[in-house]
């Protein structure tokens, strides 16, 4: 088996993973729950932008709808185990990518 296919392995075989994936199921199955995250993403988007070209006020506008979505989305069952999960999941991907590059570099200074 190779490294690869050993990563992918135990990804998919991560409890985190499965119960992400498993909360995740029972959001997308949940319109309004969906139309919520879908909302957020919208003015994650506009928020990203307005920062980018530095508009105080679209800013705070948006940070201000951004906050009032994700504490609705956060009143939801199960929303803060997910969204802990989706930051802890992040978190080992990062982690995975860091050991990936460092081996690379590693490869590249031989």
């Amino acid at each position: 088996m190779s490294e690869k296919e050993k990563l992918i392995q135990m990804l998919e075989t991560n409890e985190e993973i499965q119960r992400y994936k498993r909360i995740e199921s029972l959001i997308n199955d949940n319109k309004e729950i969906s139309q919520k995250f879908n909302e957020l993403k919208r003015v994650q988007k506009q928020l990203v932008n307005a920062k980018h070209i530095g508009k105080q006020e679209a800013i705070l506008t948006f940070q201000a709808q951004y906050d009032a979505i994700y504490e609705a989305i956060e009143s939801y069952p199960l929303m803060a185990d997910y969204l802990a999960l989706q930051g802890d999941i992040n978190e080992m991907v990062q982690s995975i990518v860091s050991i990936i590059e460092e081996g690379l570099e590693k490869e590249f200074e031989k």
